[in-house]
């Protein structure tokens, strides 16, 4: 399902012959309303390739892998990917991994090792003091009912930003259980957001938001092949 939007697979199993795709969005704060769109294109599908971001050439790498034992008794799911964005003030990259492990018996699922993901960034080759981390939550009401929330905080060169899911389609309707995109906050303010939907991906920087963290943020997000719809 790598790549495939949620609102064609949906539209796909309908009975009848004719059906009106409308790609998802996620629903985002009303002070994002005047916020910057751009588009994250060409990271597709694939596990490796070429993209475009804000007008400038990137290079992305990516991979999944699942093992089980005893299927499906025992699941451990891990990957990652990487990418680097050239930029003026020198090419922004960014090394991502992730793991988690689940029991299944019969038709209960207990996750042993939940969802984690980290990534570190560099500049020109060197590391510079950047990290995001992202982890699934267990202190929402909605994971009793399968929703995979995640929470989590990008360290940025001195700036801290927080990271949450979104599930929730702008076009109303019940929350997804995987992530649709996630919300970028400071100081408990909206400062962007990105859009996993679909094909190209879609990043929104808040007026006055810090740009190169922003898209630090963005691509680490965009980059992940996630466990919960693989």
């Amino acid at each position: 399902m790598k790549g495939t939007s949620i609102s064609a697979l949906l539209c796909a199993t309908l009975l009848t012959g004719a059906c009106s795709i409308r790609e998802a969005q996620i629903r985002t704060p009303a002070s994002l309303a005047s916020a910057e769109r751009l588009e994250i294109s060409g990271m597709g599908g694939g596990t490796r390739g070429s993209f475009r971001l804000a007008g400038l050439d990137g290079r992305f790498t990516r991979g999944a892998e699942r093992l089980a034992i005893f299927e499906p008794l025992l699941v451990r799911n891990s990957g990652g990917g990487s990418f680097e964005l050239v930029q003026p003030a020198g090419a922004l990259a960014g090394s991502c991994g992730y793991r988690e492990r689940e029991l299944n018996v019969g038709v209960v699922s207990a996750r042993l090792q939940k969802f984690a993901y980290r990534c570190l960034f560099a500049r020109d080759g060197r590391p510079i003091d950047a990290e995001l981390t992202i982890a699934e939550s267990s202190d929402s009401p909605g994971t009793m009912l399968m929703k995979r929330e995640r929470r989590g905080t990008l360290r940025f060169e001195g700036r801290t930003l927080q990271l949450r899911s979104i599930h929730r389609d702008a076009g109303g309707g019940l929350e997804m259980a995987t992530p649709l995109g996630y919300a970028i906050e400071e100081n408990g303010e909206a400062v962007g957001a990105i859009d996993l939907n679909g094909n190209n991906k879609t990043l929104l920087i808040a007026p006055g938001a810090h740009r190169e963290a922003m898209f630090a943020a963005g691509l680490a997000l965009s980059v992940l092949w996630d466990p919960a719809t693989l």
